[in-house]
């Protein structure tokens, strides 16, 4: 189901980053002088049209930013399911309504730390003085502090849990035709998903290698193929998974 979400979404962000089984990241870069809202219900309605699922959207300078306004278009009908906090207006209100402790990657003990810091929303969070937020939970603290500034950071990998799964995903910017182009455009997918691998010190058991025509083209013949090859042993290798993504396409294009 993930992987139907993300080929629904892969026209409206440049990258993909798999959090968990219902949660996603995109990367808007690039989208920066569209309405973003707009952006969002337009994806919304993609995959509500391709899946039937509902899905929300927060959106935000940081990931820790992101989660934030994710769960308030979720909680809060007002956002009509998108929920944009680069406005500071709107960003003040939603910080000052969530619990500290409900906070991405504020764990149990920090959070009761904090509480007795007088601390309780994300929004005191975020005007806790640096020095006492490293004082309090290490630089991880920190760097969440500076995320809730709108300060990206390396905070989010710090404190995340382990990945279970992650995307590289693109749309063709013309019809693929022949198999040796096919063939070309996946091994940089898997080049990608390798460094992507290493980056965060992790292997992979299992590769998926999916397709599909142009949906948005329903006058002509559709079609979508997908494979998944198991990794023994598991690997971030490069070359491994470059093979592995050749060898699913192989099975997903076979009739």
């Amino acid at each position: 189901m993930q992987r139907c979400v993300i080929a629904a979404c892969e026209s409206f962000a440049r990258d993909f980053e798999i959090y968990s089984i219902d949660e996603t990241f995109l990367d808007l870069a690039g989208f920066e002088g569209r309405d973003l809202v707009a952006h969002a219900n337009a994806m919304r309605a993609q995959v509500q049209l391709l899946i039937t699922i509902p899905t929300c959207v927060g959106i935000a300078e940081t990931k820790t930013l992101a989660n934030l306004a994710n769960v308030a278009a979720k909680k809060n009908p007002q956002f009509g399911g998108v929920a944009e906090l680069r406005e500071q207006g709107v960003r003040h209100d939603v910080m000052h309504a969530f619990a500290v402790g409900d906070v991405w990657g504020v764990g149990g003990a920090t959070a009761r730390k904090l509480t007795d810091l007088g601390i309780h929303t994300a929004g005191a969070l975020r005007d806790m003085p640096m020095k006492q937020a490293r004082a309090v939970g290490t630089v991880v603290l920190e760097r969440l502090v500076a995320e809730l500034r709108g300060v990206p950071s390396n905070a989010v990998e710090a404190v995340e849990p382990r990945r279970k799964g992650m995307a590289v995903t693109r749309s063709f910017g013309t019809p693929i035709c022949d198999f040796e182009r096919m063939r070309g455009a996946l091994s940089q997918y898997a080049l990608r998903a390798g460094e992507k691998l290493r980056s965060h010190g992790l292997v992979a058991a299992r590769l998926t290698t999916f397709f599909h025509t142009n949906k948005h083209k329903p006058d002509r013949p559709q079609y979508g193929g997908s494979r998944m090859v198991t990794l023994h042993p598991m690997t971030n290798d490069s070359l491994e998974l470059i093979a592995a993504a050749r060898h699913g396409r192989m099975l997903a294009a076979s009739p």
